[in-house]
């Protein structure tokens, strides 16, 4: 039933001129704001990721050398540069340990076949001062140490990992872009409101880098090479489309319900505990201690808790309150706001008190709120 003594009072008009003095300066969390920081970011994202694939040939070319270069002839000469590997015996005169992101040396007796060489920490601490160790050279360059009891390899850049490290900035743009998109499709929502999140992009961003990334790595040059890496590749771009799809349905937003016109909710037996707060301190939510409503045959109540048990549960006296209006969240709610929740604004006896809760709940509250009367 609804009560006779509720005046709906006339909403104040904001003024065009001055939309700033209801709302704010727009923020970087705000819509329209921001795209074009985001789209230069993503910009040079893309160039570094570009430069970098640019590179990805040459490392490619040096490392299938390296695997497939044969033993130089025995008649060879010790310093043959050619693309065969030769090596050479030698002893460890000493050692030179330094910390792990300095580059240690091991030093050989009379500075043959060289004089020091570059190391790892590790292998510089499993060397010791009078080992016999075997030396492999290519291209001028010692490639492996062999010890009794340690192996040491120079790092050989792989085609792979330089794939993989452009891969990575492209991914990134992708967030950009999606903040682009978000921003722009923003554009036409009232000023104030806050942007969808952008986690539902970043998500498909991840499902789309798990499956990039090891093609990347084991097909760098070759992505159509071979009906494996088509199939790889189309079943992958298949898995990131419905992504994304999803993504942009999650962040379309949905426009606020008019008051009154919310569906009835599903049948259930006993209490339904729904995520909602009211944002203002009443004598049913003091001090914002709510952070759920809870609907049932009890009449709707705040609770501190997601149930079950009406605990500390304050009763919300319905027959005051006139719903007003249901609008998308704005950044003057606060930050106890997620992004997604849409906001009624009603009318507590003549006080304002706000209602946020996700579309779907806060339409079930306002259902629930039956003697609740609604302006028009």
């Amino acid at each position: 039933m609804n009560n006779p003594e509720v005046v709906c009072r006339p909403r104040r008009q904001a003024v065009p001129r001055r939309p700033h003095r209801r709302y704010g300066i727009p923020g970087p969390g705000r819509v329209g704001s921001g795209w074009v920081r985001w789209l230069g970011l993503g910009v040079l994202l893309l160039v570094v990721g570009g430069v970098t694939a640019s590179f990805v040939p040459d490392a490619t070319a040096y490392e299938r050398a390296w695997r497939a270069a044969p033993p130089c002839p025995a008649r060879a000469p010790v310093n043959a540069s050619g693309d065969c590997r030769w090596t050479a015996p030698a002893v460890v005169a000493r050692t030179e340990v330094r910390p792990p992101r300095q580059r240690s040396r091991l030093y050989f007796t009379d500075g043959r076949p060289l004089a020091r060489l570059e190391v790892s920490s590790e292998a510089a601490e499993a060397f010791e001062a009078g080992d016999p160790v075997e030396l492999t050279v290519w291209r001028g360059a010692v490639m492996k140490v062999a010890g009794a009891h340690y192996v040491w390899h120079e790092h050989v850049t792989t085609g792979g990992s330089v794939a993989v490290s452009a891969a990575l900035p492209v991914l990134g743009a992708g967030y950009c872009g999606a903040q682009v998109l978000l921003r722009l499709r923003g554009r036409r929502r009232p000023a104030g409101e806050v942007l969808p999140s952008a986690l539902p992009y970043a998500l498909a961003l991840a499902g789309t880098g798990a499956w990039l990334l090891p093609f990347c790595y084991r097909h760098p040059v070759t992505p159509f090479g071979s009906a494996r890496t088509v199939l790889w590749w189309t079943a992958g771009a298949l898995v990131s489309a419905g992504m994304f799809v999803r993504a942009w349905r999650a962040t379309r937003g949905r426009p606020p319900e008019e008051p009154g016109t919310a569906p009835p909710p599903p049948a259930a037996d006993g209490d339904v505990f729904v995520a909602a707060r009211f944002l203002e301190h009443t004598d049913y939510n003091p001090y914002g201690f709510g952070t759920h409503v809870v609907l049932g045959d009890g009449g709707p109540a705040v609770t501190p808790h997601p149930g079950p048990g009406r605990f500390a549960a304050r009763r919300i006296p319905i027959e005051r309150l006139t719903v007003t209006s249901v609008r998308a969240a704005r950044a003057d709610d606060g930050d106890t706001v997620p992004r997604g929740w849409h906001v009624a604004e009603l009318d507590d006896a003549g006080t304002r008190v706000r209602l946020a809760a996700a579309p779907d709940d806060l339409a079930r509250v306002i259902r629930a709120l039956g003697p609740a009367r609604t302006c028009p």
